[in-house]
């Protein structure tokens, strides 16, 4: 946040005439609220008019659930209308699952299967939340902390999400991934993934500039 109006300040008469900010929805909340009003009265004073909402990815075509506070500064324009954004209905969960994975993202540990559904005893049973409509937010740790849920095999087991399934959960295309793929291991995928916004919301705000 304050790298942003440190960048902003110092680029003088260069300053971009949109800027787009994104976070989680703690920045609304009491802890952060006065830090963002903050940013945004900064933004203000530096003759750029503010707007935000909370978008889901799930309004824009994709079974994930991630809301997230997005933030368009106008400089000199008028406020940035999300009301306008191009939404779509949420694909199927089924069409991004892969129908063929390894059995190394089965779960078998110990610590693991103690906190899935169904699981007898313990503070942390049925912490891992299977998916089923949508996954739940993607993570930068879905392969050590996949609080974006489980895949149920339909016996009784669970599956981790794979790279290739966070990846589409977010938007990017096969080959996208592929090309990630051929320069990164596992552990950097996931969090890409976690660490990137949803492609259709880009898109669309993207739309609403251009027009």
């Amino acid at each position: 946040m304050w790298q942003t109006l440190k960048i902003v300040e110092q680029m003088g008469v260069w300053r971009p005439r949109i800027i787009i900010w994104e976070n989680v929805k703690g920045v609304l909340q009491k802890r952060m609220a006065a830090n963002y009003a903050k940013y945004c009265d900064v933004l203000d004073g530096l003759g750029y008019t503010t707007t935000n909402a909370v978008l889901d990815a799930r309004q824009f075509g994709l079974p994930q659930y991630r809301e997230r506070v997005f933030t368009v500064s106008v400089l000199g324009g008028q406020p940035f209308d999300f009301w306008r954004l191009r939404q779509s209905a949420m694909r199927p969960i089924s069409e991004l699952l892969e129908s063929c994975v390894e059995d190394d993202y089965i779960i078998d540990s110990p610590s693991m299967l103690s906190r899935l559904p169904g699981a007898s005893g313990g503070a942390f049973a049925g912490r891992l939340m299977p998916i089923d409509r949508w996954s739940w937010t993607i993570t930068t740790k879905q392969n050590r902390n996949p609080n974006s849920g489980v895949v149920p095999l339909g016996d009784g087991r669970f599956r981790l999400l794979t790279p290739r399934e966070c990846w589409r959960l977010q938007g990017y295309s096969d080959a996208d991934f592929d090309a990630a793929a051929s320069v990164n291991g596992k552990t950097a995928l996931y969090k890409q993934a976690g660490n990137s916004i949803p492609v259709p919301i880009f898109e669309s705000i993207f739309e609403e500039m251009i027009v």
